[in-house]
């Protein structure tokens, strides 16, 4: 008797989920599009930007940044990004989840490209393969509004490069605006910048 009614109280249970979710399946949350998987002509018009920063402090800010052009050698050299949506709806991105699964910078110096350091270059294959996508805190999901700079964290070449030497260097941002590695990347302008005694 008692295991009669255990099964019609779940049935009844699944029937009412069901109706809730219009007919659905009631894991039908896990089949939800993925933050940031825009569609080509949303990527298209999401203007991206980057600088090179005398501060690491004005992420999430809507202001003015400090520009700087030339380090001295050993200094932290910081990357701003600023993210711009062109289109008239909002966009739902993920604004930061994990640098390394984010960016791929490109860096030259004096006309050659810079290798990542082995134990980045390390995470950004395993990335790119799928196998590593893991967070230590929560990714900041933001809506892009219309024609609104939106800065986000910066990156400190540091982390990617090591100390950086004396030489002319230029650099742009292959970015994604899904919290991992999906392979669909936007490119960013080109800047320079001198690191000199």
């Amino acid at each position: 008797m008692l295991k009669r009614f255990v099964v019609a109280f779940m049935s009844v249970g699944l029937i009412v989920l069901g109706s809730l979710s219009g007919g659905q399946s009631p894991f039908v949350f896990a089949q939800q599009p993925i933050v940031g998987h825009l569609s080509a002509e949303q990527r298209s018009a999401i203007q991206l930007l980057v600088s090179s920063h005398s501060t690491p402090g004005d992420f999430f800010t809507r202001g003015p940044v400090i520009v700087q052009s030339n380090f001295k050698p050993g200094e932290p050299v910081y990357i701003g990004l600023v993210m711009t949506n062109t289109r008239p709806e909002p966009a739902r991105v993920c604004a930061f989840s994990n640098p390394f699964y984010q960016n791929r910078p490109q860096l030259t110096r004096d006309g050659r490209l810079v290798a990542y350091s082995e134990h980045i270059n390390e995470l950004v294959r395993q990335s790119d393969e799928g196998t590593l996508c893991e967070f230590t805190r929560t990714p900041d999901i933001v809506d892009l509004k219309t024609n609104v700079p939106f800065h986000v964290p910066i990156i400190d070449l540091r982390e990617w490069y090591g100390p950086l030497s004396s030489g002319h260097y230029t650099l742009f941002l292959k970015h994604t605006f899904a919290c991992c590695a999906d392979g669909l990347w936007n490119s960013t302008n080109v800047i320079s910048f001198d690191v000199t005694l």
